[in-house]
């Protein structure tokens, strides 16, 4: 029976700067092909952005990473810690974000705005990952799920793979952000982008596999 750990939070920049710190972006073990490409091409050596105010706290989640740098983090932090540690896949993180009832939002069936970081707060930015949590937590009590930042996950948006060494056009994110309104953060919408893309509303959390 194969099962998940979902992380309760996104990666923060805290947690990033670790990857960044042991050569992550120098070592091409920790990349796809694909991934490496891009890396050597743009001349990537941190998230876009990395030096900016709002990157430097390090309670917010991290941002301006793309698909490609999420899963060299994960296959980093597999490594790191001798556990297996990928993207969540799209059912993965919606399973975490809604559980079994069909709720639109990880906190119920109707829109709380003071519940997520949205461009509904007038904040417009992202927040300390805590920031809301028994709030807008979801029924397995994992925090920040929609809003602050879209989270990257493993799967391609059109054809469904998991792969991560598949090249895909597009990967699929989840749950709206800081920048985005109220329809675009509920637990079923699915948004997308190209796994080079790298925003300042676009971050990431990790699942832990297991076999049971």
């Amino acid at each position: 029976m194969h099962s998940f750990v979902i992380a309760k939070y996104p990666i923060t920049t805290l947690q990033f700067a670790q990857f960044i710190n042991s050569g992550g972006y120098k070592e091409k073990k920790w990349w796809t092909e694909d991934g490496w490409r891009f890396r050597n091409e743009e001349a990537w050596t941190q998230p876009e952005a990395w030096n900016n105010k709002q990157s430097s706290n390090n309670e917010h989640p991290v941002v301006g990473v793309s698909w490609y740098e999420a899963v060299a983090f994960c296959t980093w932090l597999s490594k790191v810690t001798d556990e297996k540690i990928t993207l969540p896949n799209e059912t993965q993180w919606q399973h975490a974000a809604q559980g079994d009832d069909g709720r639109e939002y990880p906190w119920a069936a109707t829109w709380k705005y003071r519940y997520c970081n949205t461009i509904e707060t007038g904040i417009q930015k992202t927040t300390p990952v805590r920031q809301y949590e028994g709030k807008g937590d979801s029924p397995f009590g994992v925090v920040d799920m929609v809003g602050n930042v879209w989270e990257w996950c493993r799967t391609d948006y059109d054809n469904g793979t998991n792969d991560v060494n598949r090249n895909s056009d597009w990967r699929v994110l989840r749950g709206g952000s800081w920048l985005i309104n109220q329809n675009f953060a509920h637990v079923s919408f699915r948004s997308c982008n190209p796994p080079n893309y790298r925003g300042n509303e676009s971050g990431f959390r990790v699942v832990h596999s297991r076999v049971l």
